[in-house]
């Protein structure tokens, strides 16, 4: 016969911690969170440093634009580099007639390498005598 003070469920309520097998699939959920995060954070500093450099392009890119609009320039293609600390970009400028005698077309396009390829941003405008 059992003891008064013994029941079957007594036992298992005096029990205090966790099974191995709580602590294990605690421990996987834990890792999963921490790869799933680990990933975002990357991702989002990637995506803050590819911003970055759009919009410098999208900066250094207007200027060459105004400079061009300014000025009025000759129809053809001209090249060039930007100083440093923006020298990890380059800018081709495109002049094009317009419809109209006294206008050019003016496309500006920079390019810069970012992540083993070849990021660039297109500006145009219209330049008028």
């Amino acid at each position: 016969m059992l003891s008064p003070h013994f029941s079957p469920g007594s036992r298992r309520a005096r029990r205090k911690g966790f099974t191995l097998l709580e602590v294990l699939v605690s421990l996987a959920i834990l890792s999963s969170v921490l790869v799933i995060a680990y990933r975002v954070m990357t991702d989002a500093i990637a995506a803050e440093t590819r911003s970055e450099h759009w919009t410098a392009a999208a900066y250094l890119g207007e200027a060459v634009l105004r400079e061009a609009a300014s000025t009025f320039p000759d129809v053809g293609e001209t090249t060039g580099r930007f100083s440093p600390p923006d020298d990890m970009y380059t800018w081709v400028r495109a002049v094009r007639q317009a419809p109209h005698s006294d206008a050019v077309e003016v496309r500006v396009t920079v390019k810069w390498s970012e992540g083993g390829g070849e990021e660039s941003v297109e500006l145009a405008g219209i330049a008028v005598k």
